[in-house]
């Protein structure tokens, strides 16, 4: 079998220009101008529910530098900057327990970029190696290779959601709680398992559905496990590795991973703002429409990587599969799964009923529809319930997530 090669780093479902949320400040559109934010979510059903949450006023997150020394494989470097929008730090309780100085740069908008990169620049001009925790209700923009050399980077962003303070205490709760080590073991397992499988075979007993999905044929695979490194940045949490129809930051209409059958939607969706032309409230509005998937299953009935129709199994789901209908319909190019990504941090198995990122690491499969810049938002779907066997040429599929150590949600 093939070998799967895998890139590093980066988060393969954002464009991958630096500035790739902020090019122009406008709404994305489809073609002949009739789908942006407000006819995709406008045309599907209401939400039969409305998920709201709130913090209590006086409720503060609690970071302890100290508890990221596994994220940096316990390299510091030589110094760790903070950076912070003012919401944030505002609720945020630092401990700056380790040795290692840490500084503190405001984030006050896409105009700090450049006080965040010149902070870096005078480190390697002093020769300093930097460790950068970004934390903002803004956009993350990832930097130049040539920006963040002797520099590690992770990001929280609150982009999509708008920065609450449980979401932030979440977060940091699963960063800091991470093996890192272990979820280099675990993807090292799990690469070998898709490179010694002709295909996976994905079931859900509930309803009798199969699918199947030859990822052989999928040339883009993408990481985010283990510790950084120097010259790496990521989005937090990590614990994923995702093939795409597509390279980094890229979105062709006409290609396809190769994925046939009928697969159960089930469990999570998570909605990003594609830029910054699509709101917050948009982003909301999506979500609350597509959340009763977290009850309520829908089939999507796929064809070459491509949705050609959902099916309410019940009649609780009627109104989900209306939903993505009216997604579909709106903006055909949600019809194509343009990622397949494997969750692996057990840390998500216990999954936050909200629009909350760290679901799609949850140990699973998710779906990816759409990718910001060219929809108005990504949407990933993760999925519970499904079984993900791996197929030889000989021999009885074998369960994946058993093999990893992890129990699939």
């Amino acid at each position: 079998m093939p070998k799967i090669e895998v890139s590093r780093g980066n988060c393969p479902c954002l464009r991958k220009d630096p500035r790739e949320l902020a090019a122009d400040g406008q709404a994305p559109r489809c073609p002949g101008g009739n789908c942006g934010p407000e006819e995709i979510w406008g045309a599907m059903p209401d939400p039969a529910i409305r998920h709201l949450a709130e913090a209590s006023s006086d409720e503060y997150a609690e970071l302890r530098i100290s508890g990221l020394r596994g994220l940096v494989d316990g390299d510091f470097g030589d110094q760790v900057v903070l950076v912070c929008a003012p919401a944030v730090r505002a609720r945020l309780k630092l401990s700056r327990d380790v040795p290692t100085p840490v500084h503190e740069l405001v984030w006050s908008g896409p105009d700090s970029r450049a006080d965040l990169l010149e902070v870096l620049r005078e480190a390697r001009r002093a020769g300093l190696r930097t460790t950068v925790l970004w934390i903002a209700d803004d956009e993350f923009e990832h930097l130049l290779p040539e920006d963040i050399q002797d520099t590690k980077l992770g990001a929280i962003s609150f982009f999509s959601t708008g920065f609450s303070v449980g979401s932030l205490a979440r977060h940091l709760e699963i960063i800091c709680a991470t093996d890192y080590r272990n979820e280099l073991e675990i993807e090292e397992r799990l690469i070998n398992s898709l490179e010694e499988a002709g295909s996976l075979l994905l079931l859900n007993s509930d309803f009798g559905t199969s699918c199947r999905f030859h990822h052989q044929e999928s040339p883009h695979w993408f990481s985010l496990h283990g510790p950084l490194r120097w010259g790496d940045q990521t989005v937090l949490p990590t614990g994923e590795l995702s093939t795409l129809a597509d390279d980094a930051g890229e979105f062709d209409t006409d290609s396809r991973v190769r994925v046939n059958g009928d697969i159960v939607l089930k469990g999570s969706p998570i909605i990003h703002r594609g830029e910054v032309g699509v709101t917050r409230e948009d982003t909301a509005q999506t979500y609350a429409r597509l959340a009763g998937m977290e009850d309520a299953p829908v089939i999507a009935r796929v064809s070459g990587g491509w949705i050609q129709e959902f099916v309410a199994p019940t009649a609780a789901s009627r109104r989900v599969r209306d939903a993505f209908t009216a997604l579909v319909e709106a903006e055909p190019r949600y019809r194509k799964i343009h990622e397949f990504g494997f969750g692996t941090h057990p840390l998500c198995a216990d999954r936050v009923r909200a629009n909350f990122h760290p679901n799609e690491r949850q140990p699973g499969i998710h779906l990816g529809l759409g990718l910001g810049h060219y929809t108005p938002f990504h949407i990933d779907l993760a999925l519970t319930g499904v079984q993900v066997l791996l197929e030889a040429s000989s021999g009885e599929p074998e369960p994946l997530y058993p093999s990893l150590g992890l129990t699939a949600s």
